[in-house]
């Protein structure tokens, strides 16, 4: 799990694996699939061995070998060519062009299979792909940094830094382990955030802006960055004007038809990125985004961070009124995670099904 891990950010549409080699009770090698494009975590550990040396080994991976070809060739192949023993699996690949095909294959070439080991830890590594696989939409987490009576700003809209630097590390290394990072314009007006990866090493996330009347600065900071281009979400037929200065820029433009009360339909976006290969994407506000999400149901992660500070009830809430009546009719969640980064508490939940 830990070799797979490596790729976080980096394999979509791919799945994240790792594989390690094992013979006679002494690890040969390890690998991990880096990119989309290049070899698969299976290929990649092979790879650091001479001919023959894997001949007898058992291999340990968490998603079932590809046996299909795509970008690169399939994995059964080259496992059965290096003389592999035994396969021990996390989990199936839940892909059509898989789904215990790669398992036949090796069993069919006289290499023991064995599985799934680990399976729900497995399966937690490749959420996004495997939502996408079933839905066509990436893993929506939603995080947002708030004082200790939930605001996630003072009644001026300050907000630098509620979270310790310990926080924003963790902030900073979400943006690397998500495909795409979105904000929506307010807070892009407001913060003029980068959406980058700086205090930890990783790749940049694609940059969002939920922006209806393209009123986004043309010099703001999520230009400054690779890659590009910056995705904005805006209204069907925007200003033609605003429109050419901002792709200009390097933006491209997503446009999304209206929900019922005016705002854009969120839902219609999701399945865009999910064709465009984006399968997890992390939320960092606003409050309003926040709500629009919650209320229709289409977050799979909310990320808290709670500081030890107080604010105020005339500060920013962290989610604005979702018109509940009564604490049955309340969204409910789960905990599935807490640590404490400085002085913070940061609570991962999922929706309570």
């Amino acid at each position: 799990m830990k070799e797979a891990a490596k790729g976080c950010g980096l394999t979509s549409p791919n799945p994240r694996v790792g594989a390690v080699l094992v013979k006679d009770g002494r690890e040969l090698a390890r690998g991990f699939h880096r990119a989309y494009g290049e070899p698969h975590a299976e290929v990649d550990c092979l790879a650091k061995l001479k001919e023959g040396e894997a001949e007898g080994s058992t291999m340990y991976v968490n998603l079932e070998p590809c046996c299909h070809h795509g970008k690169t060739p399939p994995c059964t192949a080259a496992i059965e060519k290096a003389g592999v023993r035994r396969v021990v699996y996390g989990m199936s690949d839940p892909n059509q062009k898989v789904a215990g095909g790669g398992l036949k294959q090796l069993r069919a070439a006289g290499i023991a299979v064995s599985g799934p080991i680990l399976e729900s830890e497995a399966r937690d590594l490749n959420r996004g792909y495997i939502k996408y696989l079933e839905t066509g939409r990436p893993w929506v987490t939603l995080k947002f940094a708030q004082s200790l009576d939930g605001r996630i700003a003072t009644r001026t809209g300050d907000s630098r830094w509620i979270s310790s630097p310990h926080s924003l590390k963790l902030a900073h290394q979400l943006r690397a382990e998500h495909d795409a990072d979105m904000v929506g314009i307010n807070t892009a007006l407001a913060d003029d955030p980068q959406l980058t990866v700086r205090r930890v090493k990783g790749t940049n996330p694609y940059r969002i802006v939920l922006d209806p009347e393209l009123r986004l600065n043309p010099n703001a900071k999520v230009f400054d960055a690779e890659p590009l281009p910056v995705l904005i979400a805006t209204k069907e037929n925007p200003p033609p004007e605003k429109a050419l200065i901002l792709i200009d820029k390097g933006a491209e433009l997503i446009e999304l038809p209206d929900t019922e009360d005016g705002s854009l339909d969120t839902g219609v976006l999701l399945n865009e990125l999910g064709g465009r290969g984006i399968h997890y994407l992390l939320v960092e506000g606003g409050a309003g985004i926040f709500k629009r999400i919650i209320k229709a149901g289409l977050f799979d992660e909310i990320i808290v961070i709670t500081a030890p500070v107080l604010i105020g009830g005339d500060g920013i809430a962290s989610v604005p009124s979702l018109g509940i009546q009564k604490v049955a009719d309340a969204v409910k969640l789960k905990v599935y995670k807490r640590k404490s980064y400085g002085s913070d508490l940061v609570v991962w939940h999922r929706p309570l099904l």
